[in-house]
């Protein structure tokens, strides 16, 4: 089976924030704070390529272990992030989604996310997907505790349960799945990103922490996702 060489969805695991301050002489926020202004920039660069498809994993369901102090810090740097994001998505016209289980999130949060998704459901410039408080194997039994409930409510016949239907009840629904992972710091492993979604992504493992994964740094990417030879099934 042949699928298309061109990048359609390009997921970012947004990684090395913490090191890239630390080899600054600085706190943990300031590489998150850093970390944040990098999204605009790839975000106009996936635009200006004509990429329709961006999704950031920015806090895993692991996060919860690192320090009140430094959580504390990153929400409040969401709630403003995503605040100006909001009138710079309208601008752009892109729509914004978010996945994983945001109801374990702050209110404050809760209600700037159903806001800035209600605001642009109707843009169509870029889909950009942020992934907060996700994880991947999280995500897989949120959906088939859904998928039980549908089975024992007789909405779903688990006779019928195939990879298309298992699909619609992920949090990624009506999304493709990414032709591209990149997991910036250089780290090479996945860590449950997306772990039914990337089956058959490539995978590109930057040295540069997430603060320095500029546009030259994306374009570098792209490069190399259209250099390789992508063939499944032969």
């Amino acid at each position: 089976m042949s699928r298309s060489s061109q990048l359609q969805h390009l997921a970012i695991i947004c990684d090395g924030n913490r090191r890239w301050a630390r080899s600054k002489g600085k706190p943990a926020f300031f590489g998150h704070r850093e970390g944040t202004k990098r999204i605009p920039e790839l975000i106009d660069g996936c635009i200006k390529r004509s990429i329709p498809y961006l999704t950031f994993w920015i806090f895993s369901t692991e996060n919860w272990d690192r320090s009140k102090k430094e959580i504390d810090g990153l929400f409040k740097l969401f709630k403003k992030s995503f605040e100006d994001f909001k009138k710079d998505a309208d601008k752009k016209q892109v729509k914004v989604r978010f996945i994983g289980d945001t109801t374990k999130m702050p209110e404050d949060i809760q209600a700037i996310i159903k806001e800035i998704t209600a605001q642009t459901k109707n843009h169509n410039k870029l889909n950009v997907t942020f992934a907060l408080n996700y994880g991947g194997r999280d995500e897989i039994i949120r959906s088939m505790k859904k998928y039980a409930q549908a089975v024992k409510s007789g909405d779903e016949d688990i006779n019928k349960l195939d990879q298309e239907v298992f699909g619609s009840y992920l949090d990624t629904q009506g999304l493709p799945d990414p032709d591209l992972v990149v997991r910036t710091s250089g780290e090479q492993r996945l860590s449950g990103f997306l772990a039914w979604q990337i089956a058959y992504s490539e995978l590109y493992f930057p040295q540069v922490h997430f603060p320095e994964f500029n546009e030259e740094q994306l374009e570098l990417a792209i490069e190399e996702f259209e250099n390789r030879q992508r063939r499944f099934g032969k």
